[in-house]
Parts: structure tokens; C-alpha cells; sequence
């Protein structure tokens, strides 16, 4: 369980005020996370945070963001809004970043190999005290997260083939996390349904992207199990690619389809654009990467 960067917008489909909305949310999770675990941090802000704040305040039905112009601290020079009736969920999704790269970065250096199980060395000093004040803050979300890792840790290691099953300990966190808090029961149920197709989605998705790299390292990769990949020309099979693609394009259709159940109107054209061209714009760019095959898939 990780952040990845899939769960963003799609540029070219927002309206401009929807995307400066955007940015807006982007730029002020940027601000909460340096404010509650010091300036460095806001080097782990990802875009996958930004999307449990947008379906939390939507969720919740709350007032209508307000924002104030401000500056850039990397980069004075730019200029950037900063909503200033933001709410508890950009300091959960800060405490989530954190509890998340830091059970990443763990990862990394017991699976991890040359730069990437360095890069993870150097900085798990750093997140472990700031992982210690993220559990102590939001206990439920450490335990969530810790026991999908868990989870996941004994699915690879008994080689799982089911992709299904693989992607299934990341997803539930990702559920009981959003839901976590929702007093309406409804939506509640709604948010935990769009939070597990996202999750599944993302694992998938992230599998897909790392076929080449795992077959090459012989790292674990739930889709090298189910089809039996054993060489670089099992990876150009047209079958394999329609067979991944129509599994990730089925749970990003039920995260769409199961969002319009909810109620809430805040940032809701954004949510819509995410989960309608956003997940299938990312979901593309990694097909891409398989050029011999794109003209069958």
C-alpha cells in the first residue's frame, strides 16, 4: 500500500475554474503538511492525498471552500490560492502522507534494490518520528495501514496468482480510512465503496506499470503469477494486455458509477473528472509503455 500519483485529474477535461479549485486543495495539503510535521515534509505530498481530501469534504457536505492568494515557499515567485476554511480532512490527509511513505519507504529497503533501497535508507530515520506523531494522532489509520502491509507481506510471500486477492488488503484500507468519520450511514457506504474500487485500482494499476521491471529483478508481481510470465516476449502477448486493461477499466467504471450516489456538491466536478478521465488517462500512459502491443489493445 503506497502513494503512486495515478489518482489526478485529466487537465484537458476540467474547466478552468474547476482546476484552479484544484490546485487550490493541492497547495494548501502542501501548507497543512508543513505545518504539522515541519517543512521537508511537504516533499511527500502526492496526488493521491488531494483525492481522499476532495471525497471527504464532499462527503461531508460542508461549507463552500474559501481561498486566499498567497506565495509559493519553494518558489516565491509563484503565485498560489490557499483555501482558509479548510477542515480535519487536510490534517488527516497529511497524517495519512506520512503513516503511508513511511511504510513505503520500509518496504523499499527490505524489497528494494540498488538506489531506490538507499533513497529509502536515508530518509526512514527521518519519517520514523514523524510516523510516530501521525499513529499518535490518528491511531485508526496507523492500524489500517499496517495491517493491509501485513496482509500484503503474506500474500507475496506465498506468491499469490490471484491479482483479485492481491489487491484486495490495499483497497479495504483505503475503504475503512475514507469512511472513517462520515456520520451519514449512506454515504458513509458510498464513500467506502468508491474508496475500495480506488484502491484496487491503484494496486492494479501500479502492477501493470511495474511488469517489465519485476520480471527483470524477480520481484513479486501478482500478474507474472496468474499468466505465467516467464520471459520479455510473454509481456507482448495481446491477450495479457486486453485481460489487465478490461480488469482496471471495470473497477474504475464502479468507482465512477458508485460516486454519483453520492449527495455532497463540493468539488464535485473535480471528483467526476478524476474518476471519469482521470483514472483512464492514467491508465493509458502506462499502456504506452507497451508499444508493440498497443495497436491489439
Amino acid at each position: 500500500m503506497g502513494l503512486f500519483g495515478y489518482v489526478k485529474v485529466c487537465k484537458a477535461e476540467l474547466r478552468v475554474r474547476e482546476y484552479e479549485e484544484y490546485k487550490a486543495v493541492y497547495c494548501t495539503l502542501c501548507r497543512v503538511l508543513g505545518e504539522e510535521y515541519g517543512l521537508a515534509a511537504r516533499g511527500l505530498l502526492s496526488y493521491d492525498a488531494c483525492f481522499y481530501v476532495l471525497l471527504q469534504d464532499c462527503a461531508q457536505s460542508g461549507e463552500a471552500p474559501e481561498y486566499k492568494a498567497g506565495r509559493c515557499r519553494f518558489n516565491p515567485l509563484k503565485k498560489c490560492n490557499y483555501q482558509t476554511n479548510c477542515g480535519e480532512s487536510y490534517r488527516a490527509a497529511a497524517a495519512l502522507t506520512v503513516l503511508m511513505s513511511y511504510q513505503k519507504a520500509r518496504d523499499n529497503v527490505k524489497d528494494g534494490k540498488g538506489f531506490k533501497r538507499i533513497a529509502a535508507q536515508t530518509v526512514s530515520p527521518y519519517l520514523r518520528g514523524k510516523y510516530k506523531k501521525a499513529k499518535a494522532r490518528y491511531p485508526q489509520f496507523a492500524e489500517a495501514v499496517e495491517q493491509a502491509m501485513a496482509a500484503q507481506a503474506a500474500l507475496e510471500k506465498a506468491e499469490c496468482a490471484s491479482a483479485d486477492r492481491a489487491a484486495d488488503p490495499s483497497a479495504k484500507a483505503l475503504s475503512e480510512i475514507c469512511g472513517a468519520g462520515i456520520a451519514d450511514e449512506v454515504q458513509k457506504r458510498v464513500v467506502e465503496r468508491v474508496a475500495y474500487c480506488v484502491g484496487r485500482f491503484v494496486y492494479l494499476l501500479d502492477a501493470y506499470d511495474d511488469l517489465e521491471e519485476d520480471l527483470k529483478s524477480g520481484c513479486y508481481n501478482p500478474f507474472l503469477r496468474k499468466y505465467q510470465i516467464r520471459d520479455a516476449a510473454e509481456l507482448q502477448s495481446a491477450v495479457l494486455h486486453e485481460n489487465i486493461l478490461r480488469s482496471l477499466h471495470m473497477t474504475a467504471n464502479e468507482a465512477a458509477v458508485s460516486f454519483h450516489l453520492l449527495t455532497g456538491e463540493v468539488h464535485r466536478g473535480v471528483l467526476e473528472n478524476i474518476l471519469q478521465d482521470g483514472l483512464e488517462t492514467a491508465c493509458t500512459a502506462v499502456r504506452k509503455k507497451y508499444k508493440e502491443v498497443n495497436e491489439s489493445v
